[in-house]
């Protein structure tokens, strides 16, 4: 099982930085692809679920991948709770820093108040979404105070 993330690298330059949250590798691979292909610096993360322990945000720790990005897409299913639970502590404690959810239609309705806020992509989500998500949620990014 891969770790959460302890240590990264995000690349030299004035790109906006994006951390990719995905379970699987090759999900995080593929959203990586698509948007540093659109010029974007990513680094990934497998979340709670791929990683098999808790959130650092959520446990109350740091996380400069987290805190150093400009948005966060959080593509982990809900069905996890811990997955849920790295959500609200990206939202508690990073509210400058916009997420887009790739959320299954199902979920929409249900995740309603969890999701207020977020930018949301249905799942899956077309490589034209993604990074229309991502733009969207630069755009909405608040200054931190």
């Amino acid at each position: 099982m891969p770790d959460l993330i302890h240590g990264h690298d995000w690349g030299e330059g004035s790109r906006p930085r994006v951390l990719v949250e995905a379970a699987e590798w090759q999900a995080r691979e593929e959203l990586s692809a698509v948007l540093r292909q659109q010029g974007f610096d990513t680094v990934s993360c497998p979340g709670p679920e791929g990683a098999g322990q808790r959130c650092r945000l959520a446990a109350g720790d740091g996380c400069d991948a987290a805190e150093e990005a400009d948005v966060i897409v959080h593509a982990l299913r809900s069905t996890d709770l811990r997955n849920v639970e790295a959500l609200r502590a990206i939202r508690q404690r990073l509210p400058e820093v916009p997420v887009v959810v790739e959320a299954a239609a199902p979920d929409l309705g249900r995740r309603r108040t969890e999701l207020d806020g977020c930018v949301v992509i249905e799942a899956p989500a077309s490589p034209a979404a993604l990074v229309e998500g991502v733009n969207r949620a630069l755009a909405s990014r608040r200054p931190a105070d």
